[in-house]
């Protein structure tokens, strides 16, 4: 209906505008007159106006509804646009919100992941503190008993040089049950089992010793001894010079790790690989050897009379008697100086003897035999072959006191291990029934 309305206003001003133009040219004359061509040519004028006009109100009306149109079009596309914008929106939002609850869903699992992890490593750390305490208290109890495994140590030594074989096998024992790895302990009671008569029972110690430490140069040249005191017990063949050739191995062993090694009485080892040369009947090798032995224990009769004796057979008489006089005011001075030592003693014997000192032999017999451990035939043996030695070298005249020394030290040997095998028979009757 506006629009109506609208395209007649148009209309109604168009018609005035144009009947207006026509009108001025009449109205500037004083005299209108209007003849009838005029007039048929003013209404073919208004005719062509008219359709002018309404042409134009066509195009009006055209542009107004193209303008209507696109007003139209506007508003629909604004809405359509503001649909599309909220829609984004809420898209928008609703991303957002998703987002957010990813992140809040993913961060809840990182804390929560943090928190394991965060009790995870308190936990290993709780662990690994209680497992630290009680290495610390491991390792101070272990090294409290290995402390008192070494402090030990000393008092076996007392009693060994006291002649209480026995007691010091049991000291080095209780060293043992505190401090089962210690190689020097094994190292002391495999020696004083070699002194016993006890090879098996030292070779096993002498091992544990090197299981430990493998160049311990005393446990090795103590293994070497054993070997050697084995091969001695062997009769003559390829077994019993294996067994030699074991126990120079080794005792060279010791002896290129710790040239000036010296056994727990005090004496150079290189004696004892003398006394294998010597029981090869290697003479120019075991002088060598003992030569070395009285070079770093000048102060020992050992390798003295030993030296004397390897002299005597080199058929070097002079040289043996002038030997046996340096031993003699060594063995003396030894003697003196520690009552309870054995091969001190022993030396003296053989040296008095040999330089024709009967007397003055006998009387040190007796306390030499006084002085040996009850449960050590060994040295009571060695010293009886020492003197055997002396028979191959003296004059016959000077053998018959020297056989009676031997007979003695053999009837004492006899005597103790009397004694020994009836000690260990009564203790075996006072064992329970069902122990023995």
């Amino acid at each position: 209906m506006r629009q109506m309305r609208l395209r007649r206003m148009i209309f109604a001003l168009l018609l005035m505008i144009m009947v207006a133009g026509l009108a001025l040219p009449v109205m500037a004359q004083d005299e209108p007159t209007l003849d009838p061509t005029q007039i048929a040519d003013i209404m073919e004028r208004l005719d062509a106006s008219e359709n002018r006009t309404f042409n134009l109100l066509g195009i009006f009306e055209a542009i107004g509804q193209a303008i209507t149109v696109g007003s139209i079009l506007v508003t629909v596309l604004g809405v359509l646009a503001g649909f599309a914008g909220v829609s984004q929106i809420v898209s928008a939002r609703r991303e957002l919100t998703e987002s957010s609850e990813q992140l809040k869903a993913e961060a809840a699992e990182l804390r929560q992941r943090f928190n394991d992890e965060i009790r995870m490593k308190e936990a290993q750390f709780d662990a690994l503190r209680a497992q630290l305490a009680s290495t610390m208290q491991q390792e101070r109890k272990s090294t409290s008993r290995a402390l008192l495994a070494n402090a030990l140590i000393p008092l076996g030594e007392r009693q060994y040089k006291a002649g209480d074989y026995t007691g010091s096998m049991n000291t080095y024992k209780r060293a043992l049950e505190l401090d089962s790895d210690n190689p020097v302990v094994h190292q002391r009671l495999a020696y004083v089992y070699t002194q016993r008569g006890d090879l098996q029972a030292a070779e096993e110690h002498y091992n544990m010793a090197i299981q430990q430490e493998e160049s311990f140069a005393p446990a090795l040249a103590g293994l070497g001894f054993v070997y050697r005191r084995m091969a001695e017990e062997m009769p003559e063949g390829i077994q019993r010079d294996r067994q030699m050739l074991k126990a120079e191995d080794i005792l060279l062993q010791a002896l290129e790790i710790s040239p000036r090694l010296v056994d727990d009485d005090g004496e150079s080892w290189w004696g004892v690989l003398g006394g294998l040369y010597k029981r090869q009947n290697n003479i120019d090798k075991a002088i060598e050897a003992y030569e070395r032995a009285t070079e770093i224990t000048p102060q020992s009769s050992y390798g003295m009379g030993n030296l004397a004796l390897l002299y005597m057979r080199k058929k070097d008489k002079k040289k043996m008697l002038d030997t046996y006089e340096r031993v003699e005011r060594i063995a003396v001075k030894e003697a003196d100086q520690e009552q309870g030592n054995f091969w001190g003693y022993a030396d003296l014997v053989v040296s008095r003897y040999a330089l024709g000192k009967v007397v003055e032999a006998e009387q040190a017999l007796p306390v030499a035999i006084s002085i040996a451990p009850a449960d050590s035939p060994y040295m009571l043996s060695s010293l009886a072959d020492t003197l055997r030695d002396l028979l191959d070298v003296l004059d016959e005249e000077d053998l018959p006191p020297v056989r009676a020394a031997i007979a003695t030290l053999e009837l004492e040997q006899e005597r103790r291990e009397t004694l020994k095998n009836g000690t260990a028979s009564n203790a075996e009757d006072e064992l329970p029934e069902e122990d023995a």
